[in-house]
């Protein structure tokens, strides 16, 4: 008969059914009760690193992107878990349909999830409910934690169980939520994947109870929009578009050794322009444009291509900077304008501004279309002068034949206008101001009233105000 029982035990533990419940003893309800889980202090890395190594199965301790690392001690002031936590995966199918994310909201909110990447407890501790219990603990404060050492909380917290090791009972215990198994593929890049044939389960815990509500919605509210990420720099060219970039910059000579190098200068020189055409400001920037280029685009881009691996590699900020230091500005930047000039329709209007650089005390003077925003020419300001001379050098590789050109009241001058109309063909759009008092009666004389900036009239009674300038809009000259 209790032999019998036996077997029956342990046929129901195989096909998951129940088993007896273990409770505490006295001492281990104490080690529960007076628990205390808290971030690493100064001095104590070298110590938890090194039990990790040792003890976790993995043994490796290493923490990828914001991480925060707790240890739990009992009352006593005894070490009995330690746990990491690092940023989430990059994309994670079950997650993402969970959620119900666009791709534009994980880019945006993928840092309010974290991941508990290391969970150990220490041997020669041995008490039920303990795993659930430090858990719990440690969700409780990591928002809070978070905010505190990387500037923005997090909603969510996401784990992996390794099925062939653990059944995730202490994560299902503290209120995990099992999303599903990966497919066994483990990240080697941002668009690169690698087999392992380990498949996990991963487990979700919302930090808050309408967190999956909030990262899911289409708007999240004030005080959780400020912990949202800006979106990266991405560039939107097309293919076609790239390979005609590429053909812009292969022909300038690489003035690096050959030793070590892996990208062509003009393969740089193209991934350097689509950053720069995305928005990106710095050498980080554009290496951040170049990582997030598919397959496709790298290799339109003629990049490094990795035959071991059979996938092509962006450049790295380094090969940015390096490419970057020993190349003309003033070429690459007349390149780039023809390039883009030759995008913008012959009858598209151009602006023309400057701006001042206040890291570099320099101006650069920039002629941008209307309609696309993109910058056709761009040279730099002389010093001790100004964008009045700059004019016939800024539009000098550009096409104004039909075209209209806008300015601010800087260039309202003779000669500015009588280069556009006179030598290029070109109209104009001009602000007058009061300081031409007689070029702004005869505006005021000959301009119809709509032609003049609604700006320019008076009070909020609609009379108009003596003394100040109306006459704002500019005339399409004649030729």
């Amino acid at each position: 008969m209790k032999k019998g029982w036996r077997w029956g035990a342990a046929l129901g533990v195989v096909a998951g059914m129940s088993t007896p419940r273990v409770h505490p003893t006295a001492a281990q309800q104490q080690l529960l009760a007076g628990l205390e889980v808290r971030l690493l202090a100064a001095g104590e890395l070298e110590r938890w690193h090194s039990l990790v190594c040792a003890h976790h199965y993995l043994r490796d301790a290493t923490l990828v992107g914001e991480c925060l690392r707790y240890v739990a001690v009992s009352a006593e002031g005894a070490w009995v878990a330690l746990l990491g936590w690092a940023s989430a995966s990059w994309h994670l199918g079950d997650r993402e349909a969970w959620l119900g994310w666009s791709l534009e909201q994980r880019r945006r909110r993928l840092r309010l999830v974290a991941q508990n990447a290391r969970f150990l407890i220490l041997p020669g501790v041995a008490c039920p409910n303990l795993a659930s219990r430090v858990l719990a603990l440690c969700c409780q404060r990591l928002s809070s934690d978070w905010q505190l050492v990387h500037g923005h909380g997090v909603l969510l917290a996401e784990s992996f169980v390794d099925p062939a090791r653990f059944l995730g009972t202490c994560y299902r215990a503290a209120g995990w939520q099992a999303l599903g198994r990966t497919k066994g593929y483990a990240r080697a890049g941002r668009e690169y994947y690698v087999a392992h044939d380990q498949p996990k389960e991963l487990w979700v815990r919302p930090l808050l109870p309408e967190a999956a509500a909030l990262l899911r919605a289409p708007v999240l509210p004030p005080l959780f929009a400020a912990w949202e990420a800006a979106p990266a720099p991405r560039s939107a060219l097309p293919t076609a578009q790239l390979q005609s970039l590429l053909e812009v910059f292969w022909p300038l000579a690489d003035g690096r050794r050959a030793q070590g190098r892996k990208h062509r200068t003009g393969a740089v020189l193209a991934c350097a322009a689509v950053g720069v055409l995305a928005g990106a400001c710095t050498y980080a920037d554009m290496a951040s444009v170049a990582a997030q280029l598919s397959q496709a685009q790298l290799r339109a881009l003629r990049c490094y291509f990795e035959p071991a691996r059979r996938c092509y590699h962006p450049p790295s900020e380094s090969t940015f900077w390096r490419v970057l230091s020993g190349t003309e500005a003033e070429e690459l930047d007349r390149r780039l304008g023809a390039w883009l000039a030759a995008k913008v329709p012959a009858d598209e209007p151009l602006a023309i501004d400057g701006k001042m650089l206040r890291g570099a005390q320099m101006t650069l003077f920039a002629a941008f279309s209307h309609a696309s925003q993109s910058v056709v020419a761009q040279v730099r300001v002389a010093d001790k002068s100004n964008e009045i001379p700059a004019v016939a050098p800024l539009l000098s590789t550009v096409e104004l034949e039909g075209r209209v050109i806008t300015a601010d009241a800087l260039h309202t001058q003779v000669a500015t206008a009588h280069h556009l109309v006179q030598d290029r063909g070109a109209d104009y759009v001009l602000v007058v101001k009061d300081n031409q008092p007689t070029l702004r009666a005869q505006c005021e004389r000959l301009l119809p009233e709509p032609a003049f900036s609604p700006c320019a009239h008076g009070d909020r009674e609609g009379a108009r105000a003596p003394g100040r300038a109306r006459a704002a809009g500019g005339a399409r000259a004649r030729r």
